[in-house]
C-alpha cells in the first residue's frame, strides 16, 4: 500500500470514530440532561464543587486564609444580612434540654414577632403531641395564628409520595405548610447542589402524572383559595413567599418546572452571642446564627435586633448530634437549614446558578470532538498545545459562567475534547510510524541522511501528489559508455558504472540534491523539494563542478579500467511540477515540466560547444558570486523558439588554477572579439588559449567559426545557435 492509500485509508478511520464519538456525546448528554444526575453529571459536580472553594483555595496557596472571606464575597458573595438562622444551639439545649421543649416554641413565635420578623420558617416537624405539657401544643398553634406569617412542616415518604400532616391546629392555622425534603435532591455523593421549590411530579405504574397538592391534602389550610391546585412548596420557597408577599401560584410559575441551583454564599466569622460574649468567641456560618436562648432571654445585641426586624427566621437545630446535616463546597459539616436559607437568597436575589442551553452545550461538545480531527495533519506538539489551550480556556469560561451565575457543565466537554485528543494523537503515532518508515523507503536512496532526517521528523514538509515548484533540474551524462560497453565484458561494465555513479550520487547528495533516476550512464537529480532550498541554484552549481572533480578522482584511482571516461553536465532552473507521478501501482517522485526538458537539452547542447558543465542564465544569473565561469553564447535547443544564455562552470568561486585563469582571459577576449565581428583578434586570442589548453574545447570551437566567418560572414546572423539535434 502506498502513502496515498494508506492516508485515505486512516482518514477514513478517523472521521468514522469522530462521527461515533459525537453521537455517544450527545446521546450522553441528552440522557444526562433527562435524568439529572448521570454518570456525567456527578464528574461535572465535583468541579462545580471546586469551583466555588476556589477563593479559599486561592487564600490558603498565598498563605492568607483572610483574603478568604474578602475575595470570596465578590464571586459567590455574602449571604443577605436579612436571613437569619434561630438556633437551637448547645447554649439553648444547656438550659432548656433536649428534645427542645413545645412549650418554648410559642414564646419564641411571639418573641420574633416583637422584634419585627417578617417571615418564619420552621424548619421542625411536629407530628405527636407534647405528652408532658398537652396544653403547650394549644399555646403554640394560638401563637402561629396570631402571628400569621409562620410555615410549618410536613412531611413526604418520596416512596410512596404519602403526605404526614403535623399537628392538627398547625395545619389550620400555620401561613403555609410546607415539606422540608432535601433528600429529593440529594446527589450520588451525599451532596446537595440544587433544590425542588416545589414537590416533583412522579409516575404512577400506569406512567400517569401524579402531583402532591395543597388539595390533594384535603386539609382546611389557612391560605385557603389562595392554595388550591398548588403543588406543595419547600419550606424556603414558601417561606420567601410569606416574606415577599407574592403568591404561591406565581411562584409555582416560575419555579416549578426544573430544580433550583443552588449558588451557594460565602461564610462570615461572627462574634458567638455578641451581646454578652466577653471572649469574642467565634463562629464560621455563612447565615448569621442567633441563639433561640437569647431570644426568649432578651439578651441580643442591636445588631442581631437589627436583622430580625424586616427579616426572615429560620428556626432550626444546630445542636452538635441533633441536625441534618450536608457537605457543602466551603464545610464539611452543613446544617440543612442554611440549605433553605441559602435558596431564599437565591431566589430574593434572583441569582440562582442557570442551566446553559442544552444546544449550546451541543455544539461546544461537536466544535471540541472535531477540533483534533481538523488538526490531525498538524504535528503532535501543536496539537497537544492547543489541546491544553483549549482545556484551560474552558475551566477559565465555566468560572466566568459561575461569576454571571450559569452553571455549564465543563468536565464533560473536556471528555469529548480529551477523547478525541487522545484518538487522534495515538491514531497519528500509528501513521506517522508508518509515514516515517515509508520516507525512509521511498526517500532514502536518492536523499541526503540530512534531508531525510528533517523530513522524518516532520513529514508537514513533505507535499507529495503533484506541487509547482521553482527548481533547478540537473543531467549528468557519462561521455563514451557505449564505446566503453563494446569493450568491455558485462560485469566488468556493471562494476565501473557502479563505482562512478556511487561517486557522483554522493557528491549530489552531500550538496543536499535528490536523485532522481539513473538512466543508464545518466544521472538526475533536482533541488529545492521536497524541502525548500533558497540558494537550490547555488547548490546545484557547486554539485556539478564538483562531480566534475569527482570523474577526475575516480580516472585517477581506478588503474583497472583503461578507459578513462568524461561527463556532460546540463543545469537548468524555473517552474516544474514535482511529486509521486506513475501507475497506482508504482509511484516515482520525480519532475516534470519545459525547464525539466531544457535542463536535459543544455546537457547534449555540451556535445555542440564541447563543453563539460553547460548552464542556462536562469541557473546562472543566482549562482555566478560561487562559481568561475565563462558564456559560451546563445542557444536555441530543439522544440523551443526563445534562445536561452548558456555558461560553463569552471571552479568554485577563487578556485580556477593558474593556467585556468590564463585560459579564461584569452578566451573570454576571443569571444568578445568574435561577437563584434572582429575575426581576426578573434582567431588569435582563442590560438592563445589553446597554446594554454590545447584541449579546450570551447576556444577550438570559436577558433574554426572565426576562421570560417573571416573567409564569410552569414547574413542576418543575429549570434543565436541554433541546434538540430538533442
Amino acid at each position: 500500500m502506498n502513502k496515498t492509500t494508506a492516508q485515505k485509508t486512516g482518514g477514513k478511520s478517523l472521521y468514522i470514530f469522530s462521527a461515533i464519538l459525537t453521537f455517544f456525546m450527545i446521546f450522553a448528554l441528552v440522557l444526562e440532561w433527562s435524568l439529572d444526575g448521570w454518570w456525567l453529571k456527578t464528574i461535572d459536580n465535583k468541579w462545580s464543587d471546586v469551583r466555588q472553594d476556589i477563593p479559599r483555595i486561592l487564600s490558603s496557596f498565598i498563605g492568607r486564609s483572610d483574603y478568604f472571606f474578602s475575595f470570596g464575597k465578590y464571586v459567590n458573595k455574602y449571604g443577605d444580612d436579612k436571613i437569619s438562622i434561630v438556633a437551637i444551639d448547645e447554649h439553648t439545649t444547656e438550659k432548656y434540654g433536649w428534645p427542645f421543649k413545645r412549650r418554648y416554641y410559642s414564646v419564641l413565635v411571639d418573641k420574633l414577632d416583637k422584634l419585627g420578623v417578617k417571615a418564619i420558617g420552621m424548619d421542625v416537624i411536629l407530628f405527636d403531641p407534647d405528652r408532658d405539657d398537652q396544653g403547650s401544643d394549644k399555646k403554640f398553634a394560638e401563637s402561629v395564628n396570631r402571628s400569621g406569617k409562620v410555615v410549618n412542616l410536613l412531611a413526604v415518604d418520596i416512596n410512596t409520595n404519602q403526605v404526614q400532616l403535623p399537628l392538627k391546629d398547625l395545619v389550620t392555622n400555620s401561613r403555609y405548610l410546607a415539606y422540608p425534603n432535601s433528600d429529593i435532591s440529594i446527589d450520588k455523593d451525599g451532596h446537595v447542589r440544587k433544590f425542588w421549590g416545589f414537590y416533583p411530579s412522579w409516575y404512577d405504574e400506569n406512567e400517569n402524572e401524579q402531583q402532591v397538592t395543597y388539595s390533594n391534602l384535603k386539609a382546611d389550610l389557612k391560605c385557603g383559595k389562595e392554595c388550591i391546585g398548588v403543588k406543595l412548596p419547600v419550606l424556603s420557597m414558601a417561606t420567601y413567599a410569606v416574606y415577599s408577599g407574592e403568591s404561591l401560584r406565581d411562584l409555582e410559575k416560575k419555579w416549578a418546572s426544573a430544580p433550583i441551583y443552588i449558588n451557594f454564599k460565602v461564610p462570615q466569622g461572627r462574634i458567638r452571642h455578641p451581646a454578652w460574649n466577653r471572649k469574642g468567641l467565634m463562629d464560621v456560618s455563612v447565615y448569621r446564627h442567633i441563639s433561640v436562648r437569647d431570644i426568649i432571654e432578651g439578651t441580643i445585641s442591636p445588631e442581631e435586633k437589627e436583622a430580625l426586624s424586616g427579616g426572615i427566621a429560620l428556626v432550626g437545630s444546630t445542636a452538635l448530634g441533633s441536625f441534618d446535616h450536608f457537605p457543602s463546597p466551603f464545610m464539611p459539616l452543613f446544617p440543612g437549614v442554611e440549605l433553605h436559607a441559602n435558596v431564599i437568597d437565591n431566589i430574593m436575589h434572583n441569582d440562582t446558578l442557570k442551566p446553559v442551553n442544552l444546544f449550546i452545550v451541543l455544539l461546544l461538545v461537536i466544535l471540541l470532538i472535531w477540533m483534533p480531527v481538523y488538526m490531525s495533519k498538524r504535528s503532535i506538539k501543536l496539537l497537544s498545545y492547543a489541546t491544553v489551550g483549549v482545556i484551560s480556556a474552558l475551566f477559565a469560561l465555566n468560572y466566568y459562567m459561575f461569576y454571571r451565575h450559569y452553571e455549564m457543565p465543563v468536565l464533560s466537554l473536556v471528555m469529548a475534547l480529551g477523547t478525541s485528543f487522545i484518538y487522534i494523537t495515538v491514531y497519528k503515532a500509528v501513521l506517522e510510524g508508518r509515514e516515517k518508515k515509508w520516507i525512509k523507503s521511498t526517500f532514502g536512496q536518492y536523499l541526503s541522511p540530512k534531508v531525510v532526517e528533517l523530513i522524518t521528523k516532520d513529514p508537514s514538509k513533505l507535499s507529495l501528489g503533484g506541487e509547482k515548484r521553482d527548481m533547478t533540474a540537473f543531467f549528468l551524462d557519462i561521455a563514451g559508455f557505449t564505446t566503453m560497453s563494446e569493450k568491455m565484458t558485462p560485469e566488468q561494465l556493471t562494476k565501473m558504472l557502479n563505482n562512478y555513479l556511487s561517486g557522483l550520487t554522493d557528491v549530489i547528495l552531500r550538496h543536499d540534491g535528490v536523485v532522481d533516476k539513473y538512466i543508464g550512464d545518466c544521472v538526475m537529480a533536482f533541488w529545492n523539494a521536497p524541502l525548500d532550498q533558497k540558494d537550490h541554484r547555488k547548490l546545484a552549481c557547486l554539485a556539478a563542478v564538483d562531480c566534475m572533480a569527482e570523474i577526475n578522482r575516480l580516472n585517477q584511482e581506478l588503474t583497472e579500467y583503461s578507459i578513462k571516461p568524461s561527463a556532460r553536465i546540463g543545469l537548468n532552473s524555473g517552474p516544474m511540477v514535482v511529486g509521486n507521478m506513475g501507475s497506482k501501482m508504482r509511484l516515482s517522485y520525480t519532475v516534470m515540466g519545459d525547464a525539466v526538458n531544457l535542463a536535459s537539452r543544455l546537457e547534449g547542447a555540451n556535445k555542440y560547444f564541447h563543453s563539460k558543465i553547460m548552464v542556462s542564465e536562469y541557473t546562472y544569473d543566482e549562482a555566478k558570486d560561487f562559481v568561475e565561469s565563462r558564456l559560451l553564447g546563445q542557444i536555441r535547443v530543439v522544440g523551443k523558439a526563445i534562445p536561452v544564455k548558456v555558461y560553463e562552470l569552471l571552479a568554485h568561486k577563487g578556485k580556477l588554477t593558474e593556467e585556468g585563469q590564463k585560459l579564461l582571459a584569452a578566451y573570454n577576449e576571443g569571444h568578445e572579439a568574435f561577437f563584434k565581428g572582429a575575426y581576426g583578434p578573434a582567431k588569435k586570442a582563442f590560438e592563445a588559449a589553446l597554446a594554454i589548453v590545447p584541449a579546450d574545447g570551447p576556444s577550438k570551437f570559436y577558433l574554426d567559426l572565426a576562421v570560417k566567418y573571416a573567409v564569410e560572414t552569414p547574413k542576418d546572423w543575429d549570434g543565436t545557435f541554433n541546434l538540430t539535434s538533442k
